[in-house]
């Protein structure tokens, strides 16, 4: 079986964005109730797309972003622990940003 290679440090800094553009995305969604379009063309009103519709969004952007962090995690061998812990931290901050907006 060949050895297993660390990420590079580019690799770790784009999941990284992608962890918390993913976290800040979700809440954004649910602090505000769902989110609205802009449409391309000038004169069109924009389409608000309420709570409801807008879970299955904000269940994808926290669905990417804990993969993210579970990939970073398990590049670093966190224990099983250490993972749980960072789950609830990770869970931690999303309620906090919540809280925060709305």
């Amino acid at each position: 079986m060949k050895p297993v290679k660390n990420l590079g440090r580019e690799a770790q800094i784009a999941i990284m964005s992608l962890v918390v553009l993913g976290l800040i995305g979700g809440c954004l969604i649910i602090a505000y109730s769902g989110f609205a379009t802009s449409p391309k063309t000038r004169g069109v009103n924009s389409v608000f797309v309420p709570l409801p519709e807008a879970y299955l969004m904000a269940a994808a952007m926290y669905g990417q972003s804990i993969i993210g962090m579970l990939v970073l995690l398990r590049d670093r061998k966190t224990s099983y622990s250490g993972i749980f812990l960072s789950c609830l931290g990770y869970v931690a901050v999303a309620s906090t940003l919540i809280s925060i907006w709305r």
